[in-house]
């Protein structure tokens, strides 16, 4: 009897665990890819979701475009393990790219 009781708490806790563990995974992308082109990078980071992390600080440089790597998408647990990049041209906005 008290084993049944014991497991009861369990599933219940593991239920409620899982539940306060959201997955942004599609979230950030959905809001990188609707993105208005053309929006500056200052813009942007004023945008940017609490539940995804960019790495503003040392963007890669290929010859007029700047890349933006997103460092962590708060609960993703991505198989495929992407590399996601915000490209900017001129400090406007053009578009996202992904990378495996």
């Amino acid at each position: 009897m008290k084993y049944k009781k014991l497991i009861k708490c369990i599933l219940a806790l593991s239920f409620l665990i899982m539940m306060g563990c959201k997955n942004y995974y599609n979230d950030s992308i959905a809001w990188m890819d609707n993105l208005e082109p053309g929006l500056s990078v200052e813009d942007t980071q004023r945008l940017q979701p609490n539940y995804l992390e960019i790495d503003w600080k040392t963007p890669l440089k290929f010859e007029d475009e700047i890349w933006y790597m997103v460092t962590d998408i708060k609960g993703s647990n991505d198989p495929l393990g992407m590399s996601h990049f915000l490209v900017f041209e001129n400090n406007q906005y053009k578009y996202r790219e992904s990378k495996k």
